[in-house]
């Protein structure tokens, strides 16, 4: 095998993203190219056909390599079903609890996912997200303090990482409810992916500071009573959404894991820019700082610690 390249993907439910990574010793891993295909819920069970088709060219031109997998790829619905790990877990764990297997010549493995008890005393499910909270911790160095980090997506998750260990976390669905009802309800008129509206988030962050347990459901209606009486333009109604949801979520996942960490003053994001800035938005409005960290760069370097873990003897 081409020992100094392997092939990196993050493989989810709604989108698969393939990187040709080259790596050296004494330099940060390099994504020589990349490639995008369907994500699991897309693929009726011929995963080693997609993969091989979006992988040809770089196999062709470096022979068989390496692949590392994390994700929806190693759940039930997946290539491979790959067991969870129970919290608290560690780096070691991680690498050390993938599946592996081979296809077409080529030595795959899929990372497990993560699972435990969240603060609500509810069981909870994570995979690909351990991935990039490896690739953060191996980053910041993390000693023994306590830090809560935020992975703002479909399925946001709310993590509580100590001692280079994931001991617990909680899942919000503020993405894929948001994407539901921008698409499927009658509260918005304004076509699709509108453009950020600052005064309609932030109207719709103050809407969730009043609510109390269960009224959620009873302040989303008023999205549309609004835009009707003509108390919110329609141009706002999609980012009034986003902060009412996003607002709702901050506040009931911070009471939350405040059972674990108490008087949390700052947290991380690690997500795409423009939703971890409107997380940073919210986060802000309760006086708690948010540094904003790159989902792709923490995958990157998720990878990278697994690579040099298993095959840094093979690369030299």
């Amino acid at each position: 095998m081409t020992g100094s390249l392997f092939i990196a993907g993050d493989w989810g439910s709604s989108h698969l993203r393939l990187y040709l990574c080259q790596y050296h010793e004494a330099k940060p891993l390099v994504a020589i190219a990349s490639c995008t295909g369907r994500g699991v819920s897309q693929i009726d069970g011929d995963f080693e056909q997609v993969f091989f088709d979006l992988a040809a060219d770089w196999i062709k031109a470096h022979g068989p390599l390496e692949v590392i997998l994390s994700g929806a790829v190693g759940s039930t619905l997946g290539w491979k079903n790959t067991p969870y790990l129970d919290c608290p877990v560690g780096r070691e764990q991680i690498i050390a609890s993938r599946s592996v297997f081979e296809a077409r010549g080529l030595r795959f493995s899929i990372l497990s996912g993560v699972r435990g008890v969240n603060p609500a005393g509810l069981p909870d499910l994570m995979r690909g997200e351990e991935l990039q909270l490896l690739g953060w911790m191996g980053n910041v160095g993390q000693t023994g303090s306590a830090q809560i980090v935020v992975l703002p997506g479909t399925h946001n998750k709310w993590v509580l990482v100590k001692n280079n260990r994931i001991e617990t976390f909680v899942t919000a669905l503020t993405g894929e409810i948001f994407s539901l009802l921008r698409q499927q309800a009658v509260l918005i008129s304004t076509p699709p992916n509108s453009d950020f509206v600052l005064e309609g988030f932030m109207r719709g962050l103050e809407a969730a500071k009043t609510l109390k347990g269960g009224q959620l459901l009873h302040a989303l209606f008023t999205i549309r009573s609004l835009q009707v009486t003509g108390d919110l333009p329609e141009s706002q109604g999609e980012s009034y959404l986003s902060g009412l949801l996003i607002g709702s979520d901050v506040q009931g996942s911070l009471a939350l894991m405040e059972h674990c960490l108490p008087n949390i003053e700052s947290v991380t994001l690690i997500g795409d820019s423009r939703l971890s800035y409107y997380y940073q938005l919210a986060l802000a409005d309760m006086n708690i700082a948010a540094e904003i960290c790159d989902a792709m760069t923490c995958a990157i370097s998720g990878y990278e610690i697994i690579y040099q873990s298993l095959f840094k003897e093979s690369s030299r």
